[in-house]
């Protein structure tokens, strides 16, 4: 078949619901973590997490005697977590997906660098 403009309208049209079939999905997952997160207290168990200092380089360095908020959560001793963040920056990431799910609710959404969040959190 051509690669007409209508063609390439109609692939949109269905891009366009892909997207939101998968943006209901995760409208469903951030309300699911957001209650969670509420109800269960993880900001105060994040903070409780072990923590390390961070080298030059960006590995880990010597553990925390006491948990630090600003150090990452020390994956040698707490398994499960994909790479080392720190509580604070676990709590920035929560704020932002509380932000998506007052997006979806048509509620007022603050700004903030949540990009930097994003990048903080995924790379």
């Amino acid at each position: 078949m051509p690669d007409t403009k209508q063609t390439k309208a109609v692939a949109a049209a269905a891009a366009v619901e892909t997207i939101a079939q998968q943006l209901s999905a995760l409208r469903a997952t951030i309300e699911n973590l957001v209650t969670e997160y509420n109800s269960e207290g993880y900001s105060t168990t994040w903070g409780n997490l072990a923590t390390a200092a961070l080298n030059a380089d960006g590995s880990l360095g010597t553990a925390d005697g006491t948990p630090t908020s600003g150090h990452p959560i020390d994956t040698r001793v707490v398994a499960g977590l994909p790479k080392a963040v720190s509580a604070s920056q676990l709590v920035a990431g929560v704020t932002m997906i509380e932000q998506l799910q007052n997006f979806f609710s048509n509620a007022a959404v603050s700004t903030a660098n949540y990009s930097q969040t994003i990048d903080d959190l995924a790379n």
